[in-house]
Parts: C-alpha cells; structure tokens; sequence
C-alpha cells in the first residue's frame, strides 16, 4: 500500500508548518512540559537553576507547539471549507468544534481556564474528533485514522466521565461515584490499548510478523519504564527512578484505571513511545502516521488545551480531502499535451546524453 506523503507541498502545509514536525515538537512538548518539567522541583538538594531553567524550557516549548498547532488547524480548517465534497456532518460539527478549541486555546495563552471553559473544550474536541472518524472510516484509505480518532475520543469522554464522578465524589461524600469512577477509568484504559494496537496495526501494515515487530519496538521498553517507575516511592530509590515516577504520574490521568501502578505506567509509556515511531520513523511520514501519533498524544486528556488542539488537528487532517477538478476546456487539454510532452522529449534527451556520455 502506497500511501501519499505529507511533502512540503502539500496544501496542509502551504502555511509553511510541516505536520509531521509539528508532531514531533508536540511529542517533545507533552514529555518535557507534562511530565519532566513538573516532577523536577524537590528532587534534590542544590538544583534551584536547573528548576528556573527547565521551567522556562518548558514555558517556551509549550507556546512554540500551541502556536504551531493553532496555525495548522486553522490552514486545515480553512481547506476543509473549500472542499465540498466532504461529508456535510463533518463540516457541520468539526469546523465549529474546532474553532471552539482553537478559541479557549488562544484564551489558555493568556490565563488557565476555568472548569466550566475546560469541560467546554473537551466536549468540543470529542465531538471533532468524532465528526473526523466517521468521515475516515467511510473511505478505505483512511479507516485506519477513523479507528485511531474513535478509539481516542472515546478514551477521552471516559476519561472525562471519570474525573467528574471524582468530584462528584468529593462533593457529595459519595463512595458508591468513587467506585464507579474507578471503572469507566478502567474502561479509559481499554480504549487507550484499542487506540495503541489500532497505531501498532498500521505500523506493520497488516503483516503478523512486522506488527509482532513493533509491538516489540514498543512493549519492551514501556514495559521496563513501567517496572522501573513503579519502585521510585520505595525508600532508597535512585534519583532517576524517582523521576520516572513523578513523571509518569504527572503524564497518567487521574483517577488512575484499577490496574497494578506498573501496568498503568507501561501503558502511559507505551503510548507515548509509539507516538515517536509513528513520527520519527523515516519511512513514516503519511497523513495516516500523523494522526495517529497526535491522538496518542492527546493522552485522554481532552479538557486540557493542548492535548484538546492535537486531537482537533488529527480530525480535520484524517478525512480524505479531493483536489477540486477545473474544467477550461481544451485550452486545458491542449497545454497539458503540450507540457507532458515537452517533459518526454526532455527526458529523453537527458536519456540519450547519459547512454551516450564516454566511459
């Protein structure tokens, strides 16, 4: 299967953003900004430095990415407009949900939200992510991003259930919600495995051997994360195990899935580290890669601005967008005669120059 690259010129980047590199930054940004970054400070005697400094690596790569992505969506949403041959439900409820995220991200810039404004940009981006998947899976070449897109908004709204029935919880004294929380969080995990094995599935094609392959890629050493993090509060761990710990606990979602801590560890690693195969892998720059990648990253995390953004660029870029046909009648027709055939007659000039050049 050939699937088309996500070259530079290609008309989601005629704003100049590469996709997949904006992909990339987004992967550094979620590891970096919600994970290493905050787990920093308390971690030893004498960093003070290297807490300011990390700390505006952070806020730098946070507003590198937010602006990158906010640019990409509105270049993807802007060709969604002028594509009229996309389904009417797709245009109907991702273009406003997108504008919706891209909004309340712009006001995140300035000030956090406040919870009413983050359940609003959460349910936005489902609802575009939503609309992304149906239209994908209605077209063979991309159901593998209608899958991806499915299984990621559908980890978001569980997740997002979860931390509701946590404050229902909390407000009501209410152990029968806590329990019930637990579950759909639970459920969240299945849906973050579903969206891994669906990316592990494109990666090796449909071939049992190349997916055994890359689920190993992505396994073993998420796995070994897992093990490794889940001592970090022991008493008398290193400080590298402590650091993982923290980090994996910040980049995992509360509340945490009723699964042992090293298992939830290993599942918030894996996903992350098939995120950077689906976006660092040379032969892996398709459109299908990319999505795939910024729904892993949204880490079921849709009421946060970023992880919200990523999983409405994957949504308007997923659908399968027709180049509009122009008809200029046989003006048209004789012009391109003419240029494929100047191009035959160059290249074979250039042909007969390199049969004939001496030895």
């Amino acid at each position: 299967m050939i699937e088309r690259k996500l070259a530079s010129s290609d008309p989601e980047e005629a704003s100049g953003i590469s996709l997949p590199t904006l992909t990339q930054a987004a992967l550094l940004a979620t590891v970096i900004c919600r994970g290493v970054a905050p787990a920093i400070p308390g971690l030893a005697v004498g960093i003070e430095r290297f807490i300011v400094i990390s700390a505006q690596v952070s806020a730098f790569l946070s507003h590198l990415v937010a602006a990158g992505g906010v640019t990409a969506a509105i270049v993807l949403a802007i060709g969604a407009l002028r594509q009229h041959k996309l389904d009417l439900t797709f245009r109907l409820l991702a273009l406003p949900g997108g504008a919706i995220v891209i909004a309340l991200v712009l006001a995140a810039w300035v000030r956090p939200l406040e919870p009413e404004l983050c359940r609003m940009v959460a349910f936005a981006a489902i609802a575009t992510a939503v609309a992304g998947a149906v239209a994908s899976l209605r077209v063979s070449e991309t159901r593998a991003s209608g899958l991806g897109l499915a299984c990621a908004s559908a980890s978001g709204l569980a997740h997002l259930l979860a931390r509701e029935l946590v404050s229902r919880a909390a407000e009501r004294m209410d152990s029968a919600s806590l329990h019930m929380a637990t579950a759909v969080a639970t459920l969240a995990a299945l849906f973050d495995l579903l969206t891994l094995g669906v990316t592990l599935a494109y990666l090796g094609q449909g071939n049992r051997r190349r997916i055994a392959i890359s689920a190993a890629w992505v396994l073993v050493p998420a796995l070994f994360l897992g093990w490794f993090a889940a001592h970090g509060s022991a008493p008398g761990a290193g400080v590298a195990r402590v650091l993982a710990e923290r980090a994996l606990t910040l980049l995992s979602r509360v509340p945490a899935a009723a699964l042992p801590v090293a298992l939830r560890f290993a599942i918030t690693a894996a996903l992350l580290v098939a995120a950077g195969i689906c976006v660092f892998k040379p032969s892996a720059r398709g459109k299908t890669s990319v999505v795939l990648a910024l729904g892993l990253l949204s880490l079921g995390a849709p009421d946060m601005p970023l992880p919200a953004l990523w999983l409405v660029v994957a949504a308007l870029l997923s659908p399968k967008q027709i180049p509009p046909v122009i008809d200029e009648g046989p003006a048209t027709d004789a012009s391109t005669r003419l240029t494929a055939a100047s191009d035959h007659g160059a290249e074979s000039e250039k042909g007969a120059r390199v049969v004939g050049r001496p030895t």
